[in-house]
């Protein structure tokens, strides 16, 4: 009877580990993962927007303009319509604007355009606002004076720099969207909800102004920041990442996902006809355990006959195997449960 009920138990408590785990996952891609498949998401809105944010011209340099930039066009509400870009955060960095701030707009992911505000590059002060998720505008409180912002739209680059510190306000103050607000002739007004990540009715703002420092057509190329000669391994390694998601039409989570998947089945099957004799014992004669414990005894290590490199590269595999199912809960089980708002205030 004791050891029926130790079974139980264990299962039990393997089983709130699970769910614990499954629960951090949910929270990591709201606040920051659900960021990865942003290319995949903005892509799939471009297919259906009447405007199409072609990229710029490849391996041209744009050299910056300093005259008057052209008008932009005002798109139709919820369009998705232009770009935020940080070169000193990401070379793949985008943020995607769309028009309006309603709530339905800003769920999408990205940032809203106020409509009353000027558009990009225009006299005037062009007011952006975004959830304080850090897959949205959180990251805005890490910009200072100097810093440099790009708004990419179908046709032109517009660089801002940055001419003020982050700013907390209270969620009453209008005033900082005004045409004025941002000291310039040209100003850019970036704004969250403040502190970060607080759900709830928050009533603080946090906001980021910055004026024009110049525009180019995209027919002219990419700013200096973005050509592919300056791309690091990584940048090269991401933007290889991001092509193969919109040539399969999938996710950059489910790219992970099926690589990490396909990496585990390799490792594992070359550990078990290593120790395929030690891994069998581990299967007879042994308590039934939970869910963890036969995940655990899914996956071998090398050299069994050294127990100290055989639990560290059975260790390496188990963790390849949960990269795997996390980044596969991050494709196909986040988006639905955070579009039905799971465990949000």
């Amino acid at each position: 009877m004791r050891k029926a009920m130790n079974i139980i138990c264990g299962i039990l408590a393997e089983l709130c580990a699970l769910a614990v785990i499954f629960l951090g996952a949910y929270l990591a891609y709201t606040a920051k993962a659900s960021s990865l498949d942003q290319s995949y998401v903005s892509h799939q809105q471009e297919q259906v927007s009447h405007r199409k944010i072609h990229k710029a011209t490849p391996g041209k340099t744009a050299t910056m303009r300093q005259d008057t930039p052209p008008t932009e066009t005002r798109p139709a509400d919820g369009e998705l319509f232009a770009y935020i870009r940080v070169p000193s955060w990401s070379k793949q960095y985008r943020l995607p604007i769309w028009e309006g701030t309603a709530k339905t707009v800003l769920d999408k992911m990205g940032a809203g355009h106020y409509d009353t505000t000027a558009m990009p590059g225009q006299a005037g002060n062009s007011s952006l606002a975004g959830h304080n998720t850090l897959a949205d505008m959180a990251d805005i409180r890490l910009l200072k004076p100097g810093d440099i912002v790009y708004i990419e739209t179908a046709s032109n680059w517009y660089r801002y720099k940055i001419n003020s510190e982050p700013e907390i306000v209270d969620r009453s103050r209008t005033d900082v969207i005004e045409p004025t607000a941002a000291g310039a002739e040209r100003g850019l007004t970036l704004q969250t909800c403040w502190p970060i990540m607080a759900g709830g009715d928050v009533t603080h703002r946090l906001i980021v102004h910055g004026e024009l420092d110049g525009w180019a057509p995209k027919s002219d190329g990419t700013p200096a920041e973005y050509t592919e000669s300056t791309d690091t391994t990584i940048d090269k390694v991401n933007r290889r990442i991001v092509i193969v998601s919109e040539k399969t039409n999938l996710p950059v989570t489910g790219v992970l996902g099926i690589c990490a998947f396909i990496i585990w089945i390799l490792l594992d099957a070359t550990a078990w006809v290593c120790s395929h004799r030690r891994m069998t014992c581990y299967w007879h004669g042994r308590d039934v355990g939970g869910p963890i414990t036969w995940l655990w005894r899914l996956n071998a290590g090398i050299m069994p006959s050294n127990t100290i490199v055989f639990t560290i590269t059975r260790t390496i595999v188990f963790l390849m195997m949960w990269t795997a199912i996390i980044l596969t809960l991050w494709r196909w089980a986040c988006p639905p449960l955070a579009a039905m708002h799971f465990l949000t205030s």
